[in-house]
């Protein structure tokens, strides 16, 4: 399997599986629970703690992959007037997975903790959850946005790409300043994935 073809069917087949089990276990495990009712949260991943050891780690390399694939898209843009931005947002979403990490790390810790009735360490860990989730997400954002233009610039891709990317970007980034934990952000993640699938499919078809 060459390159592109690789970085295609990633960018396409990765993040979608990732954000639909995202909702399936938000909704069908976790019974609609949200950071957002902290307490509530708490006490759904304790109680399905197994669940969140497994699936949450994945759920993330599911969305890494997708994103990976940006890196290569990032290089193929070398050279090109938009390639110092896209390499800039790159740079910045690679940060935020970085920190996105961090946060799935807390989250499992909430529930190991959570599960085993240890609620000052669940609490504990949870607050640091919230704190790198925070990063990870405004960071993303950012980075996102700076990419969108980069596209624009390289005129690689359809501008209307470039122009979602850029919106997404402005979106999630003041979600995430105004309220982290806003529902809206949903809207942000749906826009972040039918770009990278966009991008996925465009990539597929330059073979």
């Amino acid at each position: 399997m060459d390159s592109n073809k690789f970085t295609g069917l990633s960018m396409i087949i990765a993040p979608v599986l990732a954000i639909l089990a995202w909702i399936v276990i938000g909704i069908g495990v976790l019974g609609g629970a949200s950071t957002g009712e902290p307490t509530k949260w708490i006490a759904e991943i304790g109680d399905n703690n197994e669940v969140v050891k497994y699936a949450f780690p994945l759920i993330t390399v599911l969305f890494l992959l997708g994103i990976f694939g940006l890196n290569t898209v990032k290089n193929s843009m070398q050279g090109g007037p938009g390639y110092l931005l896209a390499g800039f947002g790159f740079f910045l979403v690679a940060l935020g997975s970085a920190a996105q990490l961090g946060e799935v790390a807390f989250t499992v810790g909430t529930a190991e903790a959570a599960h085993s009735g240890d609620m000052a360490v669940a609490s504990s860990m949870f607050a640091g959850a919230q704190a790198a989730g925070a990063i990870a997400t405004f960071t993303t954002w950012v980075g996102i946005f700076f990419f969108g233009i980069g596209i624009l610039q390289q005129k690689n891709f359809t501008p209307i790409l470039g122009g979602l990317m850029i919106v997404i970007g402005i979106f999630g980034t003041l979600v995430s300043l105004i309220d982290y934990e806003n529902p809206l952000m949903m809207i942000g993640y749906l826009g972040a994935v039918a770009s990278l699938v966009w991008i996925g499919i465009s990539t597929l078809q330059k073979e």
